[in-house]
């Protein structure tokens, strides 16, 4: 889908919410090669929205990684799970970094 333009007041918004870090694998703008990208967690291709509530920050690996995906396989449990919502849910209640640094 062609990209649709946001707002300059609505992107400082999500990115002032955001702190300004991937809310998938929390990296600081100033520690990624580029600039951080306003995604939509339901993506439009799925029926998402251009409001404030459906957008959020990723930086360009995470955003092309989820695409326009919703759910994935854990693969603990092998079921089809929900994705992370960065704006309704804890990170740290769902991800950790191991001691090996992943």
């Amino acid at each position: 889908m062609a990209r649709r333009y946001i707002p300059v007041a609505l992107e400082q918004r999500v990115r002032a919410a955001a702190q300004n870090r991937c809310g998938y694998c929390l990296s600081p703008q100033h520690l990624v090669m580029a600039r951080l990208e306003i995604e939509h967690i339901c993506p439009r291709a799925q029926g998402g929205s251009d409001e404030e509530e459906n957008l959020w920050l990723a930086c360009p690996l995470c955003n092309g990684h989820k695409s326009d995906k919703t759910t994935a396989v854990d693969p603990q449990t092998g079921q089809h799970v929900e994705l992370f919502n960065p704006r309704l849910q804890n990170w740290s209640e769902h991800f950790e970094w191991s001691e090996d640094g992943t």
